[in-house]
This record gives C-alpha cells, sequence and structure tokens, in this order.
C-alpha cells in the first residue's frame, strides 16, 4: 500500500494533494462548522427527558397570542388531562426584589408547584432539590427557593455560605411587606422555561401554592407546564385541553373566546433555529456537491493522465482484474487516509471554534464540547469510497478496450479518441458542465450566506435598537440596605439621569422601572366594555422616562412620546406598543386619545397619548404588546438604565461609578451588560450561527475555486503537448494561451449566470425561511463571479502560455 501511495505521489504531486486536500480539510473543515452550528442551534435543555415536557397558556380568538390562565382553570385541567400528562402543574414568572442587609436586587422568578418543579429533575451545583414537604411561600415560615448560577456569583460572590442564608423577595425595592425565604440550592447556568413571548433565566425560584381552585376566575396570571404520557403528540394534547376549555365554558359565566395552546419546551427554544435550518440544510448540500464535483474533476484529470499508463500494462499482458484491484487499492487508500486525515482535521478545528466563541464575543462557552457529525463524514467518505471504485473500473475499462490499448500506446490517445481525453466534443461539454456546476453552486453559496447575514443584520437593528454593541444595560442599587424614601424618588432618578448623561460619549440615556419589561400578562378593559369584561395585553405597565424609546430606537408611529411636562397632568397619561393598540383598536390610529384601565380592580383609568412600534428586544421571539407610564406620574423609583454610547462600552462600565458617586444616597452599579451580549447569551445564539454560516459559505465557494483552477490546470496539462507543437509550427504563443482561457472563462462565466438564476429562483423558499425581508445583493454575486474567473485565468492561461514558451522535442519526450 505504501509503494502505491508513492507511486501517486510521484506520478502527479498537485492531483494527489488536491484530492486530500478536498476531503481532509473541506469536508473536514464542513463537518466541524455543522457540527458546531448544531449545537449552537440545538442545545439540550437542562431538563429530564425534555422532549416530553410541553407548555400550555391560551390564545384570543381575537387575536392576542398568548393569555394567562386562572388558578380555578388550572386546577380543572389537572383534574382532567391525567390521561394525557403524567405530571401538570402551574407556574407564574412574576417580576421581584430580592432584599439583605446589602441592600435591593431586581431579580426575575418562576412561582411554581412543587410537582412541575421536581418533575423537571433539575439538579442544583450546590444544596439540594425540592423534597415533598417543602411549603410554598407564606408570611408565617422562611420557604425555601432556589436560585441561579449568576445570581449567586453577581449577588452572593459565589460564597457557598450563601447555602442556607435567609433573604427577603418583594414586589418593589421600599416595600413594607417581605417574604422571608431561605436559599435551599444553587441551580446550573441558563435554566429557564422557554414561552414564546419570555426567554430569560429566572433568578429564583419558588414554590407556589399546591391549590389554586380557591381563587378568582378572572384573575389570570398562571401558565402550565406538563409532561406528555408515552405515545401522545403536543396535538392531541391541544384537542384534548381544548375539550375541556368547552365543556368548562358551559359551566361558569366567564369569558371562553380562547383556546388553549400546547407547544413542546424544545419548540419553543428552538423555534428561531429550526426556522432557519433550511439554509443549513442547504448550505450543507451545496459544499457536499462543491466537494463531489471537485472529486469528479481530480479524478478525470487523473484518468487523462493514467491512460496510456495502463493502456502500456495492458499490452504487456497485465490482467484487467489485477489493474483494476491495483488502481482501486490505490485510490481507496488514499481516501482513507484523506478521511482520517478529516476527523483529525474536524476534532482540531472544533475545539479551536468553540474555544474562540466567547473569545471573539460570540457568547458564553459551551456547556460541554460539541460531538463530530459523524452521519455527514460517513456519507461523504462511503460516497467517495465508491465512486473511486467505479472510477478504477471505468479508466482500465476504456484504456484497454476493443484495441484503444495500441492506439493509446503508438499515438498517446489517436486522434479523435474520446476516452478521457480533453479534446473530444462528448468531454469538452462534460467539462463545461463541471465548471459550470462549480461556478453556479459557489455564487448560490455565498449569496445565500450573504443573505442570511443581512437578515440577521436587518433583525438585529429592529429588534435590539440602532447599536446594540453600545447600548449599555445596567441596575442602580443602594447598598447595606438603603432604600429611597417615596418622596425623593423623582430627584433620585434626575440625578441619576443627568449625571450619567455626562458621561462621555453618551448619545441617549434612560431609566426604566423594570428592564426587560414586565412579563406577566395583565388584564386591561375599555370605559365603554360590559363591567364583567376583561381584555388581555402581555405585559403590565412599565414605568419609563421621556429618553427611553429614542435610547432603544423604538419609533413613536402616531400621537407623541412623553415629555417632562407629564408631570404636571391631572390624567394620568399611557403609550401602548402598535401590537396592542392594533388588537383592541379598529385601527392603530384611533387608539391615540382613547382611555383604558388595567389591573385587578380597574380604578384608574390613562389617556393614550401615542403609539410606539413594537419592540421585542433579546427576551422574545415575538413582539409583546406593553403599556409604557411616565416616570413624571408614577414617580417610582427606577433602577434599570439603558444608556447608548459612541464611546466603549467597557470604558463607559468603569466610569459609571465615579459618575454617580457622592449622590445624598450611595449607589453601586451591578449587571453591568450590552444589548448586543444579552442577546447573543440567549439559548439559540443567533450571531454565532450567522458567523458559521458565512463561513460555511466561504468554505463552499473555496472549493469552488479549487475545482475551476483544477479544471483550468487539468485541460492545459491535457493539451500541452498540442500547444508545444502548434506553437513550433508557427501559431502565436499569445492567441493559443487565449484560446484555451477563454473555453474555460465562457464556463465560468455561463457557470455564474446558472448561479444567479438559481438563486433568483430560490428568493421564495428564503422568504418563507428568513421572512418577508429576504432579498439578494448583487455585490456578493459579483465577488464570488469575479474570484472564480480569476481561478480559471490563473489555472490556464499562466501554465498555457508556459506549455507554448516550451522545447517541442521535450514535450513530446515527455510523453
Amino acid at each position: 500500500m505504501t509503494g502505491a501511495l508513492l507511486r501517486s505521489w510521484r506520478r502527479s504531486r498537485l492531483l494527489t494533494a488536491q484530492f486530500v486536500i478536498t476531503i481532509a480539510v473541506g469536508m473536514g473543515a464542513a463537518v466541524a462548522l455543522v457540527s458546531l452550528l448544531l449545537a449552537l442551534g440545538y442545545q439540550p435543555l437542562a431538563f429530564r427527558d425534555p422532549g416530553r415536557l410541553v407548555a400550555v397558556w391560551e390564545r384570543a380568538e381575537s387575536g392576542a397570542d398568548v393569555m394567562a390562565l386562572s388558578g380555578p382553570d388550572v386546577a380543572d385541567f389537572q383534574a382532567a388531562s391525567r390521561n394525557i400528562f403524567t405530571s401538570l402543574g402551574a407556574f407564574t414568572v412574576p417580576q421581584l426584589w430580592l432584599l439583605d442587609r446589602r441592600g435591593a436586587t431586581q431579580i426575575h422568578a418562576y412561582a411554581i408547584q412543587a410537582g412541575a418543579f421536581s418533575d423537571l429533575g433539575i439538579r442544583p451545583v450546590l444544596g439540594r432539590a425540592v423534597r415533598p414537604d417543602d411549603t410554598p411561600l407564606s408570611d408565617s415560615a422562611a420557604s425555601p427557593v432556589w436560585i441561579s448560577q449568576k445570581l449567586w456569583q453577581s449577588w452572593f460572590g459565589g460564597s457557598p455560605s450563601a447555602l442556607g442564608s435567609t433573604v427577603a423577595i418583594a414586589n418593589s425595592a421600599t416595600a413594607t411587606r417581605q417574604t422571608r425565604v431561605q436559599i435551599a440550592g444553587v441551580l446550573p447556568p441558563r435554566v429557564g422555561i422557554a414561552l414564546p413571548f419570555f426567554q430569560s433565566d429566572a433568578d429564583v425560584w419558588y414554590l407556589a401554592p399546591a391549590d389554586l381552585s380557591n381563587r378568582s376566575r378572572k384573575s389570570t396570571v398562571f401558565f402550565m407546564l406538563g409532561r406528555l404520557r408515552s405515545g401522545v403528540s403536543p396535538a392531541q394534547a391541544e384537542a384534548e385541553l381544548t375539550g375541556i376549555a368547552g365543556r368548562l365554558a358551559g359551566r361558569y359565566y366567564v369569558d371562553r373566546r380562547k383556546r388553549p395552546m400546547v407547544e413542546s419546551l424544545e419548540a419553543i427554544a428552538q423555534g428561531p433555529v429550526r426556522q432557519t435550518m433550511g439554509l443549513l440544510s442547504l448550505g450543507v448540500a451545496l459544499v457536499f456537491l462543491v466537494g463531489l464535483v471537485n472529486l469528479a474533476i481530480l479524478m478525470r484529470v487523473e484518468g487523462m493522465r493514467r491512460q496510456r499508463e495502463i493502456a502500456v500494462r495492458a499490452v504487456l499482458g497485465a490482467s484487467r482484474r489485477r489493474l483494476r484491484m491495483e488502481v482501486a487499492a490505490e485510490k481507496c487508500m488514499l481516501t482513507f487516509i484523506a478521511v482520517g486525515m478529516a476527523v483529525a482535521v474536524a476534532s482540531a478545528l472544533l475545539r479551536v471554534l468553540s474555544e474562540l466563541l466567547p473569545a471573539a464575543g460570540l457568547g458564553p462557552p459551551l456547556a460541554s464540547p460539541p460531538p463530530l457529525n459523524w452521519s455527514l463524514l460517513l456519507c461523504f467518505g462511503g460516497f467517495v469510497l465508491i465512486v473511486a471504485l467505479i472510477w478504477s473500473a471505468m479508466l482500465v475499462a476504456v484504456a484497454d478496450g476493443r484495441g484503444s490499448s495500441s492506439m493509446l500506446v503508438t499515438a498517446g490517445g489517436g486522434p479523435g479518441y474520446t476516452g478521457f481525453s480533453d479534446t473530444g466534443p462528448k468531454t469538452g461539454r462534460w467539462r463545461l458542465m463541471l465548471l459550470a456546476a462549480q461556478a453556479g453552486i459557489g455564487i448560490c453559496l455565498l449569496s445565500a450566506a450573504a443573505l442570511t447575514t443581512g437578515i440577521y443584520g436587518k433583525l438585529s437593528v429592529r429588534n435590539l435598537g440602532p447599536d446594540p454593541r453600545h447600548t449599555l444595560l445596567f441596575s442602580v442599587n443602594t447598598p447595606d440596605g438603603l432604600t429611597v424614601p417615596d418622596s425623593e424618588d423623582r430627584e433620585f432618578n434626575h440625578q441619576v439621569l443627568s449625571r450619567l448623561d455626562r458621561l462621555p460619549g453618551t448619545r441617549a440615556i434612560a431609566v426604566a422601572e423594570m428592564f426587560p419589561p414586565y412579563s406577566e400578562p395583565a388584564a386591561f378593559r375599555k370605559p365603554e366594555d360590559p363591567p364583567d369584561a376583561e381584555r388581555e395585553t402581555t405585559a403590565p405597565a412599565v414605568s419609563i422616562s421621556p429618553g427611553y424609546f429614542r435610547a432603544l430606537g423604538i419609533a413613536i408611529l402616531f400621537g407623541r412620546a412623553f415629555t417632562d411636562a407629564d408631570a404636571s397632568n391631572a390624567e394620568p397619561v399611557a403609550i401602548v406598543s402598535l401590537g396592542m393598540a392594533a388588537h383592541n383598536w379598529n385601527s392603530p390610529e384611533q387608539a391615540v386619545g382613547s382611555r383604558f384601565t388595567f389591573g385587578p380592580e380597574f380604578k384608574t383609568f390613562y389617556k393614550i397619548v401615542g403609539v410606539a412600534a413594537d419592540f421585542s428586544g433579546y427576551w422574545s421571539q415575538n413582539p409583546v404588546p406593553t403599556v409604557y407610564r411616565p416616570i413624571a406620574q408614577t414617580g417610582w423609583w427606577c433602577r434599570s438604565v439603558i444608556l447608548r454610547t459612541s464611546a466603549s462600552p467597557a470604558a463607559v462600565a468603569a466610569l459609571a461609578p465615579q459618575a454617580l458617586a457622592g449622590m445624598p444616597i450611595p449607589t453601586t452599579i451591578a449587571n453591568v451588560a450590552t444589548m448586543h451580549s444579552e442577546w447573543q447569551a440567549t439559548l439559540t445564539r443567533p450571531y454565532s450561527r450567522m458567523v458559521g454560516m458565512m463561513m460555511l459559505a466561504l468554505l463552499g465557494l473555496a472549493l469552488s475555486v479549487q475545482g475551476v483552477y483544477a479544471v483550468a490546470a487539468g485541460t492545459v496539462a491535457a493539451r500541452r503537448r498540442e500547444l508545444a507543437v502548434r506553437c513550433a509550427l508557427g501559431a502565436e504563443a499569445g492567441a493559443l494561451a487565449w484560446n484555451v482561457t477563454r473555453d474555460v472563462l465562457a464556463a465560468v462565466i455561463f457557470g455564474s449566470g446558472l448561479g444567479l438564476a438559481v438563486t433568483l429562483e430560490l428568493q421564495p423558499l428564503m422568504k418563507r425561511w428568513l421572512g418577508p425581508a429576504a432579498a439578494w445583493q448583487a455585490e456578493p454575486i459579483a465577488v464570488a463571479s469575479v474570484l472564480l474567473a480569476l481561478a480559471a485565468i490563473g489555472g490556464c492561461y499562466f501554465p498555457a502560455r508556459s506549455a507554448t514558451r516550451a522545447n517541442p522535442a521535450e514535450v513530446l519526450r515527455e510523453g
């Protein structure tokens, strides 16, 4: 075997090296990228058997996507659905404050029934899991709570002494009513229950009451988490719950113009990835095709070079079987070595890319190293082996077929011979087809990747503000248990804004009661609605400063924004998002000037002064209908700061504590991050996937360029004798070189046009995957076309010029 490999290397180092590079480097890199992209998009949820876990909520007939359930509805669903769920529990997502002797910090919380929490099977990294005797949250005793690893590190310094300590949670930082709780455990990183409108991880988990039937059926604050029985699909569970809801409507006089929704937690968490997996599959298929076309080109060129050798050996008495075995063994051995090298390249590159994720600002490290995608690697290796065996049989059959051996021996192929030669009309057409395929696939790959990058960029601007990399988010807290008196709230907010506004590079700044906005659904109604009617918005009101919309780049579509003059208005005012206005008024414009109220008692009516554009941010898949109130009227202490700067975010974060030094009430800054980093830290890592898709496309384009160069070089090698002889007979060297180059260049241009036509035909499919904004860009198509044309010229013109200047006698002796 070693002798066969050495003979292959001596026979043609260029062809052998390109064959190995195509498999080892090209396919190894492709497998590493695909393995990383799959790991980024399909990270496992930190739950036991997550594939059977589903979330349950309701959707209104009027169009509201997410509506919570009441406690009695939850109890009725639990009692009537035991045949489809092994467990079904309620949870809600309140926004609370954690208070201890160091002060207060805003937290996301999950209030979840013990059975559902236990069924998740979360293993704490410190402390214990939930036990059957654990009590729900109450004022009588310190109930157990479980905190996130992020909160443990940021608030408790990662100290083991946090375990068993007693802290308080409350609805606000200054609330007089506080509930004492005891920390029972620390949960693993990135643990959260994904919902369509809320995918943030929780800071604190505590137990909700086991019996919710004694609550009001109009108070809708709960969602449900269930584990399906074996063989039950989410669609079947949804149909069953819909039937139960219909029976409830006949028993209770409540608004049932809504239906239950059941969706897998994995489908919710990985929804954005699944929308683009078709694009990834297309990219992998195109790279796969490029690699196969490259190998076909290399084998064809090698066949042209070896047919004379095979013919000579056949004339000298070598049997076809022996020739086939030797040629096949040589090619298969070379393939095995190349596949082994591809495994090594893929493994090494996968480790490097995984390490580069956090170093390049592409998100936090992966929880575990991603495995290689062996199916893709083995599929390509197996296909190459099959092609190598077929090629070996064809090479021997052509070289030793029906008298062709003698012709090849005496004439080097003979005039008009069209076996593996490069001069016949049939093989000329095949050459054009291979070149066209290479160019077209390269165009499609780079165009699709550029399109994906552009769409992700547009989504980033739309959902994360005008400059997410320079939009800082942090909270302003007070140390040592200090609180801001109600009479000083407005002055405290004003000082925070004015001091931070003086930081270098500040372009826009705002404070908010909470950020991201509160996500627990809240009921509201209009003055003309019947007393027993309730509408719903999927987020209660959030108090903000006037600069909030400018800092996040949210446009005011109708009406006006908040101003400082709103403090003197006797009537409370509000701004609603476009989604809320569209769901509850005939047109968004009609919402301006209307009045509504929200909350459990519907006492205070607000006048709508503006309609703002929808804004989903990094925390939800779809825009959430939202109500905004001015802090000038609420006068609440707003700790969340949104600051957009033109300076370095790290430098601004370092200067911010100095800017707030010397305030009458001491402050500390915590939870500093940029909007982009928070977005990138989400479970599906969109920016990492975008970069990975571009790298995959560039790899495919590089393989296409390699294939075009190989065809060009092979064409010149096959015609080297002809070019030297024609030049010796008086033909002009430059004209001969151009004639050879012209054919190859024409094939590349034809392939580029074919690739452009295919990309235009794929546009409807791309819009379905990426949305209506998907539109092809001319720049990457032009760049790919130029690169492919340069590869054709480089592989053809200059070697052809060299062949025309060669000594014809020496060239003839080489054959």
